[in-house]
């Protein structure tokens, strides 16, 4: 049976389909925007601006589709082939089904199947989205209220280094639950990544799909074994003898279970009974010395796997693999606000280069998921309502009611606590009346319109503000042109943009030929002002006794500027973030959206560093570690809060990288051990394996976190190097293993809160691939003891089986740095 052909249908006529109850699609027209062109002319599905609207009822095709009957049971296509995708996918998939597929400048029905652990539809390109790119499914969400459609399939996936999107809309009930059970079905057992709202299925079964032979119902024992040598895994002669004769898939199943062993836990457990079983008292101490653990209550007791009171060997590795065996402490979100580093991204609206990327709301989606809480929106005039885009650049346009409501609906989906507006105002008076009414429209009671009520700071706390939505923007100063006007006077409207129909460098000419004037606006709209309750942007004036900024008052400043304030007046930054909120963001000569060190401007306790998410480079991955797994909000240390005295202390970080556990199918691995980043304010002795030496190096270069002269001392005998690493696994294997006990190990020279701003960064290499999985922390919070660590690709994905066992401790000597007190 050839699949259906799609029907030739008018873009109009589909827009009038959305509103069929049928369909489960409403347009609201009154929210509708003219669509952005890409400034290529190419159609991309990378980003999810505003669908055009209707054309007048004059100038309306006549031509109209009916939409198929909704029945109340599954056709008989429906049934599952045995043959397809392991019996996973449905024959209406495989062969394909109508559905809406959504891009930037158009809605449009196409067929869409699953063939070969791929998506794909027709079209110029043949586009095929593969199983294994997903990182992301978000089901029944519509990217805004524009949308509002219970059938809505957005799919994220990436492709090579960027992050793409596709959205389609089923066109019923029943077929979009068959896409959702078919989509969650594929992914559990296709791809190895973390994927919200799926339930991973065995992790061994990912690795049996890539190695059975297709159409092979049984295999004998010969090629059981060639399978289990080609992902590295060697068949004990105990295990060998439970099997015989052939094997269902099953069975080799089970036989790969049996031949995963752990022979470096049993070291460690013979290893902690030399000296007796481990009762209450050496497995408390274990917890203790070895673990770091605060609470051990209950541990013991839990994991007991017999009637003796004892711990054995499956007890042990049942604790190293559970969520007990965590040092992650619950942080205190009582403190104001500006006590935290809060996650914070730059060009929200951008998914690709600031100079020509496009606008999207789906920057917002995506980083509000990912536990960022503040966002920025560059407003400039639209032909109704005023739209985001990068200014004097070809970047294309969203809608500021659309971008409202994609944050109203994703804001508190990752966390509970404030989310951050960032405002570049470049628009009119009249549009910036219009943006504070969107404001309050969109988000309700969300959003903090006046001070809290009862007992607060001059600035509440993240728990103060829970569920919260704040708006920062910079007034302009106002200039009157004239005697009679005043500031409490709209100005006129003279932008009428429309550079949502404008591509390429018309764009740009467009925007810098009309819009000089309005940039940088003479007049603040009062509606708007009123809003900036504890954020009102001011500009930065220095230090000195004769500016004084309000509490609620806020700076922004480049990098650039930044790094001076750094060098220059470091202690005066420190103490105005005691009580006060400042913004860093990159030098806008950064036009490929590349990042900045971002402990930089976190050493001088600046809280909002924005970042650009779309871009994966080494400011985006420190970013990524200090908030990753948090709330968005880290405490800043002690000495970052408040003016103590701290000294240099010296700190020893042993790395033993034991071994892996379901890596990616890789021959040849080592791990690459680095401490980062090489910034301004701190810097290493030397980093050497205990085979070499272990001793501490006499010569250091330390520095300070509050920014006063360094202290020169004797050189080191040996040259200071940041990274260190592991020799190199044999072969592929799902397990590789290293030397036990061959430490790896660095003496860093820093005060105790400089621990939260240095990174260990664990990188799993081979000399052909490169990079293939890595885990970085703070130093604060790198996990003492022995720990299975999560792992990441190149694109910050989680990898939902792959661990590194290692075992890490980080000390401090007893032998302290003589230098002087810094306050």
């Amino acid at each position: 049976m050839s699949p259906p052909e799609s029907p030739k249908i008018n873009y109009f006529s589909m827009l009038r389909l959305t509103q069929n109850n049928n369909l489960g699609l409403k347009s609201k027209a009154n929210s509708i925007h003219s669509a952005p062109v890409s400034p290529t002319g190419e159609e991309t599905d990378s980003y999810f601006p505003s669908v055009p609207g209707p054309t007048p009822a004059r100038t309306r095709p006549k031509r109209r589709f009916t939409l198929p009957t909704r029945g109340t049971s599954l056709p008989p296509t429906f049934e599952m082939d045995s043959t397809a995708v392991d019996g996973i996918v449905p024959l209406a998939l495989v062969q394909g089904v109508p559905m809406l597929k959504i891009s930037s400048r158009k809605m449009k029905q196409v067929i869409m199947r699953i063939r070969n652990d791929g998506i794909s539809w027709s079209s110029k390109k043949d586009n095929t989205v593969s199983i294994n790119e997903v990182r992301d499914l978000r089901l029944g969400q519509p990217p805004s209220d524009t949308y509002n459609s219970s059938r809505w399939i957005t799919i994220v996936y990436v492709r090579g280094s960027q992050w793409k999107v596709l959205h389609m809309v089923a066109l019923t009930d029943e077929i979009y639950d068959l896409w959702v059970q078919t989509l969650k079905s594929l992914v559990s057992v296709t791809t190895d990544k973390h994927v919200s709202d799926v339930t991973p299925a065995d992790p061994d079964l990912i690795w049996i799909r890539q190695l059975w032979p297709i159409g092979s119902k049984v295999i004998d024992r010969e090629k059981a074994e060639a399978l289990c040598t080609q992902i590295g895994l060697q068949i004990p002669t105990q295990v060998a003898k439970a099997y015989h004769g052939s094997l269902d898939i099953s069975t080799f199943h089970q036989l790969i279970k049996d031949c995963q062993t752990r022979p470096e836990i049993d070291k460690i457990y013979a290893e902690l009974t030399k000296d007796g079983p481990l009762d209450p008292t050496l497995v408390n101490q274990f917890l203790t010395d070895t673990q770091k653990l605060a609470d051990t209550k209950g541990i013991f007791e839990k994991y007991l796997s017999g009637s003796d009171r004892v711990w054995s060997l499956s007890s042990l590795i049942n604790f190293l693999c559970s969520a007990d065996n965590s040092s992650n402490m619950p942080q205190d979100m009582g403190q104001p606000i500006q006590h935290y580093f809060i996650s914070s991204s730059h060009n929200t609206y951008l998914v690709g280069e600031q100079w020509r990327g496009e606008s999207t709301v789906e920057g917002y989606i995506r980083v509000l998921l990912a536990g960022c809480r503040c966002v920025e929106m560059d407003v400039q005039s639209g032909d109704n309502e005023p739209v985001v885009y990068h200014r004097k650049t070809l970047t294309s346009s969203v809608s500021v009611r659309d971008i409202c409501r994609a944050i109203n609906q994703y804001a508190f989906v990752s966390s509970p606590y404030p989310v951050i507006i960032s405002a570049e105002i470049h628009c009119s008076y009249e549009q910036q009346n219009r943006l504070a009414s969107i404001l309050k429209d969109v988000f309700g009671e969300r959003l903090v319109t006046a001070p809290l009520a009862g007992p607060c700071t001059d600035l509440p706390s993240p728990e103060q503000l829970m569920h919260r939505i704040l708006f920062k923007a910079k007034p302009p100063k106002a200039e009157p042109k004239s005697p009679k006007l005043s500031p409490i006077f709209p100005a006129p409207d003279s932008a009428t943009s429309s550079t949502e129909s404008d591509s390429g460098f018309a764009r740009l000419t467009r925007r810098l030929s009309i819009q000089g004037k309005t940039e940088k606006p003479d007049l603040f709209s009062k509606d708007l002002a009123d809003l900036l309750v504890y954020t009102t942007g001011v500009k930065y004036k220095g230090f000195s006794k004769l500016n004084e900024y309000a509490t609620k008052e806020q700076f922004s400043v480049s990098e650039r500027t930044a790094s001076k304030i750094v060098r220059e007046n470091k202690q005066d930054w420190i103490k105005h973030n005691f009580n006060h909120i400042s913004r860093v963001y990159p030098r806008g000569t950064r036009l490929t959206s590349s990042n900045y060190d971002p402990t930089i401007a976190w050493s001088a306790g600046c809280q909002l560093v924005a970042l650009n998410w779309q871009t994966l480079d080494e400011g985006f991955l420190l970013n990524h570690a200090m908030f990753h797994g948090s709330t968005g909000y880290i405490l800043k240390p002690l000495a970052l809060r408040s003016k103590i005295t701290e000294t240099l202390k010296r700190y020893r970080i042993k790395v033993d990288i034991i071994s892996g556990q379901r890596m990616p199918l890789s021959p040849d691995l080592y791990v690459e051990i680095t401490l980062k980043p090489s910034s301004t304010y701190s810097s290493w002795s030397s980093a050497s394996s205990s085979s070499s030496s272990s001793s501490m190096s006499p010569g250091f270069i330390p520095g300070s976190l509050n920014g006063e002269q360094n202290i020169s001392l004797p050189p080191s005998p040996m040259s200071p190097t940041k990274f260190r690493r592991t020799p190199t696994s044999q072969g592929i294997t799902l397990n590789p293993h290293w030397r036990m006990n061959d430490n790896i190990v660095f003496d860093l020279n820093i005060t105790p809160a400089e621990l939260s701003l240095n990174f260990l960064h664990l990188e799993v290499k081979n000399r052909q691939s490169g990079l293939i999985a890595q885990h970085i922390r703070p130093l604060n919070l790198v996990p003492k003891g022995y720990h299975h660590l999560p792992l990441y690709d190149g694109m910050m994905s989680r990898f939902v089986f792959a661990t590194l066992f290692t075992k890490i401790e980080i000390d401090q000597l007893e032998h302290n740095i003589h230098s002087p007190t810094f306050k």
